[in-house]
């Protein structure tokens, strides 16, 4: 049975990492049925063979973060945004668990790694393909590669996430070549791979990945050199000159190879104006309106938009996460779940270099042998661990299903090790152990049921936006109705039938008793109940209230929406068009002209307030220019 449920976890590892590599739940979903199958499972036999016990205190703190971030995400204001955590949550946990227990063997610790290496060569094979200019490859059919040309993703929708995943596997794969058990061709190929990961790392031009990478890479020389001097001092200077000079030429290398491809990123996205700080402008003033627990899970998607700055271009897209994943905390969880996420990585940074100085201090003075995966993994893991907080700092690759489960990989690593022996004796808490089991079934039944309530709805939402960039409705509204019908918590589905029965109406046919503009409000009244903080969903619902003649209903929604987007061209301009409809000419020539002043324009070739002003202007010359009826 241990050995199906571990086989189960490193296909859904597998999965995860093919797929799971956007901040949708799409193709997260078959992974998380596999991790679900397998810990399942695992719970059934609750019994697991553990050759090494985990740290209780490790247990006890992520146990107590996992709940508080459940917690928060059940009580969000937004059921479909919190859905997203709580699902790369539960499958993380399911990965922490399992780590830590079922797959503790040294032999299922390599299988995991070596997993870990087939996913880098294929996103290495991946990012070829984009290097070679086709940069909107994707892996899944009919689907395309949205992040600009010139960056390698892999399996990656953002690059920024491909140069996370490198960044902590390299130093996985850093501590087995340096102290990891094997032969010349192993050592020959992971040296090969750690090359290319690197090379990897500049090529998707992150500069968050890469100082993440240099600052790991730091930790990493200190520890390996901490090791060499409790163990082989007869080597340290030898080899800490060595590696100085290596690695001073090998950086020298990557920037100048590099040095172009840098620069050119530099030139477009100059550091010096870098909107990440009027992002985080807004996570903090999101932040202020809830200090303690934040406003909910993922509610800085609209967040972002409320408290834009306004020293932000007009025409700079909506960043929906903060890029930091600390303030992005702060914003959705509160000092709160910033406070238990800083528990969590001491107690475990603390494990793992306790470990370190317990190898060096009793299992080398017993064994004599400084070569030692347990060792390996566990350096790799601390280094790996700092690189990720690192660019944690500029980025948000732990709301993305693959980083996320590499980095509850390496909090597992570091939490069970390979203690043994009398000479560390772990402090046991009671009942932490079945309380991490409990929340084991609880994530995996998550993880089971997750598919089938929400998955398909995603299934066909997906294939009806499809369906609506080869510009065939009919199998749009098929796909729409299939998505509302297999998921009715979806408030997307509702709002894009919505738009999709409003689209089909003619001027003629937008009046009150119209059936299809009947069953259009009402999908955008359920998606306002689902979601009502997303500003575009009360404008789509004001446009139909005032098809209806429901005047004063729709003037409620447009408000609503100038509070959640005040910044918004968008939101003015609906103000306006309210008006321009009701005939009040000279309180839609003034709307329009504070839409002329947004601080958040519309795109190009979509609908702006000077085509809808133009339109005023000429009803207004044609109503002069009729005569006046006599009386």
């Amino acid at each position: 049975m241990q050995s199906v449920v571990l086989i189960l976890f490193l296909l859904g590892l597998l999965f995860t990492g093919v797929l799971g590599t956007e901040t949708r739940l799409l193709f997260f979903w078959p992974g998380a049925a596999l991790l679900g199958l397998a810990g399942l499972l695992a719970t059934l036999k609750w019994r697991l063979r553990v050759l090494f016990p985990p740290a209780d205190v490790c247990l006890a703190v992520m146990l107590v973060f996992a709940v508080y971030i459940a917690a928060r995400a059940y009580y969000s204001p937004v059921a479909a945004y919190a859905r997203e955590d709580l699902f790369i949550l539960a499958g993380a946990w399911v990965t922490y668990m399992l780590t830590v227990t079922a797959a503790s063997h040294p032999r299922w610790r390599v299988a995991v790694f070596g997993l870990l290496m087939v996913l880098v060569v294929g996103n290495l094979v991946v990012g070829f393909v984009h290097l070679s200019g086709n940069w909107q490859f994707h892996v899944v059919p009919n689907f395309i590669r949205t992040a600009a040309a010139g960056r390698i993703g892999g399996f990656f929708a953002n690059p920024n996430h491909l140069g996370a995943f490198f960044s902590m596997v390299l130093f996985l794969a850093g501590g087995f070549l340096c102290f990891g058990r094997g032969g010349a061709m192993l050592k020959l190929c992971l040296g090969f791979l750690i090359v290319a990961m690197t090379l990897g790392v500049a090529l998707t031009a992150s500069r968050g990945a890469l100082t993440g990478l240099a600052t790991g890479a730091m930790i990493f020389f200190l520890l390996a050199m901490g090791v060499v001097w409790q163990t082989q001092r007869h080597l340290f200077w030898s080899l800490l000159v060595g590696s100085v000079v290596v690695g001073g030429l090998g950086g020298a290398v990557l920037w100048k190879v590099n040095e172009e491809y840098l620069r050119g990123r530099e030139i477009t996205s100059p550091m010096a104006n870098d909107v990440r700080l009027e992002i985080w402008h807004a996570a903090l003033v999101q932040h202020s309106q809830s200090p303690v627990i934040g406003a909910g899970t993922r509610m800085f998607y609209d967040g972002s938009i409320q408290y834009r700055s306004d020293k932000l271009s007009a025409y700079a897209g909506e960043a929906l996460f903060a890029h930091n994943e600390y303030l992005q905390m702060l914003a959705d969880y509160g000092w709160a779940g910033l406070g238990l996420l800083g528990l969590v990585v001491l107690v475990h940074g603390w494990n793992g270099l306790s470990f370190v100085r317990w190898f060096t201090q009793h299992r080398f003075l017993q064994t004599g042998r400084v070569m030692s995966n347990n060792l390996a993994l566990c350096l790799g893991a601390l280094a790996a661990l700092t690189a990720a907080l690192v660019h944690a700092a500029f980025e948000f690759q732990f709301h993305v299903a693959a980083p996320a489960m590499t980095a509850a990989l390496l909090l597992a690593l570091l939490a069970n090790p390979g203690f043994e022996g009398s000479e560390h004796r772990a402090a046991r808490l009671p009942t932490v152990r079945v309380l991490t089991k409990l929340l084991l079934a609880a994530a995996s039944l998550l993880l089971l049921a997750g598919p089938w309530l929400h998955g398909r709805s995603d299934y066909h939402l997906a294939r009806a936006q499809i369906a609506e960039s080869q510009k065939d409705e009919f199998l749009r509204i098929q796909e729409l109705n299939a998505a509302v019908e297999t998921d009715a918590t979806n408030p997307e589905a509702f709002y894009q039938r919505g738009l999709a029965l409003l689209e089909k109406l003619t001027a003629e046919q937008r009046r009150p008793d119209h059936p299809v503009l009947k069953r259009a409000t009402a999908d955008l009244e359920k998606a306002v109940a689902l979601n009502g903080h997303h500003y575009l969903y009360a404008l789509a619902l004001a446009d139909a209230y005032d098809a209806q003649s429901r005047h004063e209903e729709a003037l409620v929604q447009i408000k609503r929406a100038l509070v959640q987007a005040p910044l918004h061209e968008e939101s003015r301009m609906a103000l306006a068009v309210h008006y321009h409809r009701l005939g009040q000419f000279a309180k839609a020539e003034e709307a329009y002209l504070w839409a002329s002043q947004a601080g958040a324009m519309n795109e190009e070739g979509t609908s702006r307030w000077i085509d809808n002003y133009r339109l005023l202007l000429q009803h207004v010359v044609l109503m002069r220019q009729s005569p006046v009826p006599q009386p």
